[in-house]
């Protein structure tokens, strides 16, 4: 399992980050703490109550909160750390099984920072914390500035109502969105994007929303005219629109775009999210301000601690052309020292490193590549604007690393084209495998036939040889169907809908099927002893038969002589495991990061063991779409053990009353 990693920026306090991870199941708990397990300072509760006790012990830096909890809920708990004035700063994480509209409404109008519905991926959950952090760690910045603001500055954070223009060429939309922000702020339209622009510079709205496809100017084209804007820039901009493409959102995003909302949208969601920017926007606002209104000049001790602290790099030049301030950003970027660069020309030292870039004339946002001393070039964002005239006139370059976003962009893409060949490798397995199959039950056929036909009764030779074609038949018909799944599961088709299903009945079936192959290689089997109708879980019969007999096959097959296969049940709070353990060879790390990759059988083709590397990886997909997770654990020459993990289910009462 991947390790979260902790984002430097979300950890400026020399203990790290402190985590208080909330939920009633002990199992999701354990989970949650394993998957944040980089974060090394975490506490657990299960309980609203203990929570609260927790949290106003040791206020935490992050709290995830399950909103699903008896007696006091994680909305609840959520309402109280809000009102309480010691915690009303510490963001939420709400992980929620409940994935609808109220849900996720109820979650951002308690101010919550996110929200994760069950189940998550790992690298998802790890990503989320890690972003929540480092916003808070910006957002405390932000607020230490304020505190230390003018009145004046700091009434700006309720100085009238916010101002939001929507920009869409469809008057409906227009004035869907106007009903939707009612009470947000005061919104004006415009469907032109040219018209966009002069209202933009003459209005100064605090939000921006647009279609993104519109006669004349596009959406795109605009919200690049916007992000050139110097008095603009800072502008969030939303794009609400029709085109549900993953390419279009990438594309917005990367031009500068805080939000991506496709049509129809939810009223309330949308409103939401809208309100979430606005009061971001907000005390952005009043930074600038509280700047304005004290009146501080470079030299300022304040001043000069909050560009230091920036995370761009920021270079002020001198009429003469001399370096007169470099923040510790700007170093770190250019290679230089910050201390050392004051005084010195700014063109034997900048031109180097920006080439073809001119220093003496405003520039407008522009991507441009910084050359290193490894060289290497760094990707980055860069404006040039001029202060003053004459022998007053400063020229301030501020430079945004670009790598992280274009990072993330080349894998959006890579992830995108992935997901295409993925599904185009499905297709073609799923055709495959139904064109096979028609041609193997015509093979079978002809050998029952030739078998069973008295007028023509085969010698031993021919018999011997008849049963290794039938043989042969019959695991290409396994093969044929572990492809079929396997190509319903990426294409989305695989269907299952979990009944209550008694887990003993399953495990003995099971058990029988695989007893011969068991017999055949010396090795034991050996089931503890359980009462039929004690485990209950919520399943697909057929399909958790043939997970279990896949798993038992493995533990025989890749056993010792004389070695043992052992299957067990327990409860898990509300679930029901059912492990496989095996005395068998045991795998590797190494092995272990490459177990469920199709057809991957992990070193051992050379071998005489039968197999195609597709067992395991459709028995996961099987119980995942059954609502549970398979675990997994191995020893090099110690065995194996394989834990099918579901939730538990009420008996049947026909069934339990009659068995």
């Amino acid at each position: 399992m991947t390790k979260a990693r902790p984002d430097p920026e979300s950890c400026m306090n020399p203990r790290g980050p402190r985590l208080l991870l909330v939920d009633d199941d002990a199992t999701t708990l354990r989970a949650l703490s394993r998957i944040l397990s980089a974060y090394g300072d975490q506490r657990l509760a299960t309980s609203g109550a203990q929570a609260l006790h927790l949290a106003r012990a040791e206020p935490p830096d992050l709290m995830l909160i399950d909103m699903e909890m008896p007696g006091m809920s994680g909305t609840q708990l959520c309402a109280l750390l809000k009102s309480d004035p010691m915690l009303a700063d510490v963001p939420v994480l709400f992980v929620t099984s409940d994935d609808t509209q109220e849900t996720r409404v109820e979650a951002l109008q308690l101010g919550a920072a996110d929200f994760v519905i069950k189940p998550f991926l790992s690298e998802q959950l790890q990503a989320r914390v890690a972003a929540i952090l480092r916003n808070a760690e910006r957002l405390k910045q932000s607020k230490q500035e304020v505190a230390q603001a003018s009145p004046a500055a700091a009434s700006l954070l309720h100085s009238g109502p916010f101002r939001l223009m929507a920009v869409d060429d469809d008057e409906g939309a227009i004035e869907m969105l106007r009903h939707t922000l009612s009470g947000v702020g005061e919104v004006r339209a415009v469907q032109q994007g040219r018209d966009a622009m002069d209202m933009a510079r003459s209005w100064q709205p605090d939000l921006v929303l647009i279609d993104a496809l519109m006669s004349g100017m596009d959406g795109f084209e605009l919200c690049s005219r916007l992000q050139a804007d110097p008095q603009l820039r800072q502008v969030p901009i939303v794009f609400v629109t029709r085109l549900a493409n993953f390419q279009y959102e990438a594309k917005a995003l990367a031009l500068g775009a805080t939000d991506f909302v496709i049509k129809p949208y939810s009223p309330p969601i949308l409103k939401a999210r809208v309100r979430n920017l606005l009061e971001l926007k907000r005390r952005s606002d009043i930074e600038l301000a509280t700047a304005a209104t004290q009146g501080q000049r470079l030299t300022s001790e304040r001043q000069a601690a909050v560009i230091e602290g920036a995370s761009d790099a920021i270079v002020t030049i001198n009429a003469e052309g001399l370096i007169v301030l470099m923040n510790a950003a700007a170093g770190r970027m250019l290679q230089l020292d910050p201390q050392r660069t004051p005084g010195m020309p700014a063109a034997a030292l900048l031109a180097p490193r920006l080439p073809g870039l001119p220093l003496t004339q405003a520039t407008a946002s522009r991507r441009v590549l910084v050359s290193r001393d490894d060289g290497a070039a760094l990707p980055a964002e860069v404006s040039v604007s001029h202060v003053g005239d004459g022998s007053m006139r400063l020229t301030t370059l501020m430079l945004r690393d670009l790598s992280d976003r274009e990072r993330l962009q080349a894998e959006a893409s890579a992830r995108a084209a992935a997901e295409a060949s993925n599904r185009t490798k499905a297709l073609m397995i799923s055709y495959v495998a139904h064109e096979i199959d028609n041609p193997l039950k015509c093979i079978l056929g002809f050998t029952q036939a030739l078998r069973s036909d008295a007028t023509a009764p085969l010698n031993d030779t021919q018999a011997h040889r008849l049963q290794m074609i039938e043989a042969g038949c019959v695991q290409l018909t396994a093969l044929m169907k572990d492809l079929t799944d396997l190509g319903h599961y990426e294409l989305g088709r695989l269907v299952i809908t979990p009944q209550p299903v008694r887990a003993a009945d399953v495990v003995n079936e099971a058990l029988r099927a695989a007893a011969a192959l068991a017999d055949q290689v010396e090795v034991r089997l050996d089931c503890a002893p359980v009462e039929a109708d004690q485990h209950w879980v919520l399943a697909d019969a057929n399909r958790l038969r043939q997970c279990l007999i896949n798993l038992l096959s493995n533990g025989i097959k890749y056993n010792r002589r004389g070695g043992q296969v052992s299957v067990t049940l327990r409860t898990l709070d509300d679930c029901l495991e059912i492990a496989i353990s095996d005395t068998g060879t045991g795998m590797t790390d190494l092995q272990m990061q490459h177990l469920f990759e199709p057809f991957n059988r992990l070193g051992r083709d050379d071998t005489k063991v039968p197999g195609t590397g597709l067992g395991l990886v459709v028995t996961r997909q099987l119980i995942e779409a059954m609502g549970g997770h398979l675990e997994v654990s191995s020893q090099p020459g110690q065995g194996s053990r394989f834990a099918v993990i579901l939730h538990r289910a009420p008996a049947l009462p026909t069934q339990a009353a009659s068995a």
